[in-house]
């Protein structure tokens, strides 16, 4: 009997459970950094460009930057080598004088000189007035291209701008693109004047109901709404 009571007072431990798990796998390879756009890329391709269409115009003198290929309003003139853009920047000026051309393919026509602002150098003109063949460049922009440098976005290099070819500026292609925006638009509008007369009528719907719960009491009562939103 001691031996029993021993026995049941003081067990004796003779091990440990222990559960066998797998071995750790081994950590998994580091993915490979996916690739990150150019600074300059991001903001271009939220407005839906494409950096290799992007170009921009510097002074071939002093390498002042004098505009870009976002600006270009109209074909490329390329027996003239001319670029017309919409809008220069602040390095850009021009004289107030008008000058008149004698010879060459600006023969009798007045224009104002356009200088680079930072050394000077003469870089294109503002065409005053033209004969038919040149009437469209008036009042635009024209740089020389024989005068300007080109800095292209995606291979981040400096080109002389009378070795690229821009891409001929289509006036249908942007009425099309111009159609596609103003349908977005007018379907837009649509929607928010239909859910304007749904919430019109709604309201008047409200208001007749709550007219017609006055007149329905008598003088001196008014209805009181439970929890459930229904009058006793």
């Amino acid at each position: 009997m001691a031996v029993r009571r021993r026995l049941l007072q003081e067990p004796l431990i003779g091990g440990v459970i222990t559960a066998e798990r797998p071995p750790p796998a081994p950590p998994a390879p580091p993915a490979p950094p996916s690739p990150s756009p150019a600074p300059g890329e991001a903001p271009l391709r939220r407005r839906g460009l494409r950096p290799e269409d992007c170009a921009v115009f510097q002074c071939r003198g002093c390498r002042a930057v004098l505009g870009d290929s976002l600006h270009l309003c109209a074909q490329e003139e390329r027996r003239l080598g001319l670029l017309a853009c919409l809008r220069v920047t602040g390095d850009v000026a021009w004289e107030d004088a008008l000058l008149v051309g004698l010879e060459g393919a600006l023969l009798g026509c007045a224009y104002n000189a356009l200088y680079c602002r930072s050394c000077g150098l003469m870089v294109g003109f503002i065409l005053y007035s033209a004969f038919s063949n040149l009437a469209h460049l008036r009042g635009l922009f024209c740089f020389f291209k024989d005068s300007i440098l080109c800095y292209l976005l995606k291979n981040n290099i400096t080109i002389e701008a009378s070795k690229v070819n821009f891409p001929a500026l289509t006036l249908k292609e942007q009425l099309g693109k111009l159609k596609e925006k103003l349908v977005m638009v007018h379907m837009r509008l649509e929607l928010l004047i239909k859910k304007m007369e749904e919430l019109k009528q709604k309201d008047m719907a409200q208001n007749y109901g709550s007219a017609s719960d006055a007149v329905a009491l008598m003088p001196g009562y008014a209805i009181v709404k439970t929890k459930n939103n229904r009058p006793f």
